[in-house]
Formats: structure tokens, C-alpha cells, sequence
């Protein structure tokens, strides 16, 4: 699937007990949806990491508020690190059939504490941050990434102009107050 292509998107969308209880404001699930949309519609959906290009006319995505603690508990099963982190991606595993209308691409899962925080100290809007988080996280699930020096470049630029064509500026810029200090 090229760039452009519009795909239907099924999005499931949850939130814990826990981070419900503990954060007050976060984006309605139609800001956070139109964020993993975005991501979609301006990308390779043939770049999943393993199996077929996506022919799927349906991609399934699921999103999870996680609380700090819980965060914390997926960062240290997946990651190693058992800390709260803004926000993890699982991508599904493919499983070629031709014949379904809907693929299933895998899991997010943010920390709204975390996210607020980060937003509050780098200065973003917390729509803006959530946002950038949710493409790149998507980004993440159709088989980019940022270990290799190449690969990192790549996937920011994307980022960068998904994030523009959304009114959000450079989620990488540097201040010019933060430059001057350096």
C-alpha cells in the first residue's frame, strides 16, 4: 500500500482503572484516533517487518492508558526496564490470509502521568505531544524504527512532516533559547 492510500481503521481504545483515577485530562479517543490514522494514511503499510505487504481494506490497532505502575511492569516484561516510559509499541504478529478485510497491526500502550510530564517540561501542547507519541508509536507497528543512524533519520522525517501536515511543529527542535545555552 502506497502512501496516501486511505485505509479503514478499526480502533479499540482502554483505559486502566488505575490511570483513570490518577490523570485528569488526556485527548478524546477521536484526537487520539486521528493521530494513528494520520500515521496510516502518510506511510508504507508494506513496510511491516515480517510476512505480506498489507493488502488488508481494515488495520486494527489497540490503545492502552496505562498508569505509571503499570507502565512500569510492561517497560520491565518487554524492555528490561522496569520504569515507566512515555509509551511502548507491540506489533502483532502477521499472519498471511489473504481472504481477511481486516489486519490486525498491534498493541500501544501510554502513560498519560508521563506524557503530561514530558509535555510540561519540554514545553509542548499535551495534544501535540500525544500525538507525535501516537505516530511514532504507530510508526513503530508497521516495521520502522530508529536503531540504526539511517533508519532513525528516516523515521523522524516522517514523523516530522505526519506531525506538520497536523499544525505540530518539530517534536526534534531545539528551542532557540536551548540552543543558546549549549
Amino acid at each position: 500500500m502506497s502512501p496516501g492510500k486511505t485505509v479503514g481503521l478499526y480502533f479499540r481504545y482502554g483505559i486502566s482503572e488505575e490511570a483513570a483515577s490518577l490523570v485528569g485530562d488526556f485527548p478524546s479517543r477521536m484526537q487520539l484516533r486521528s493521530a494513528v490514522a494520520k500515521a496510516l494514511e502518510g506511510s508504507r503499510l508494506d513496510r511491516m517487518q515480517e510476512g505480506p505487504p498489507c493488502a488488508a481494506e481494515r488495520v486494527e490497532i489497540s490503545l492502552f492508558l496505562a498508569s505509571d505502575r503499570e507502565m512500569a511492569q510492561l517497560n520491565g516484561e518487554f524492555r528490561g526496564r522496569a520504569q515507566p516510559t512515555n509509551c511502548l509499541s507491540f506489533p502483532a504478529p502477521v499472519f498471511p490470509d489473504a481472504s481477511s478485510r481486516r489486519t490486525v497491526l498491534g498493541d500501544i500502550a501510554i502513560a498519560p502521568a508521563v506524557v503530561a510530564a514530558e509535555a510540561i517540561a519540554q514545553g509542548k501542547r499535551l495534544l501535540d505531544h500525544y500525538r507525535h507519541l501516537l505516530i511514532h508509536s504507530t510508526l513503530h507497528l508497521l516495521g520502522y524504527d530508529h536503531e540504526e543512524h539511517g533508519e532513525a533519520l528516516e523515521m523522524e522525517a516522517l514523523e516530522i512532516r505526519l506531525l506538520a501536515e497536523m499544525g505540530v511543529a518539530d517534536p526534534y527542535e531545539i528551542p532557540q533559547d536551548e540552543r543558546r545555552s549549549k
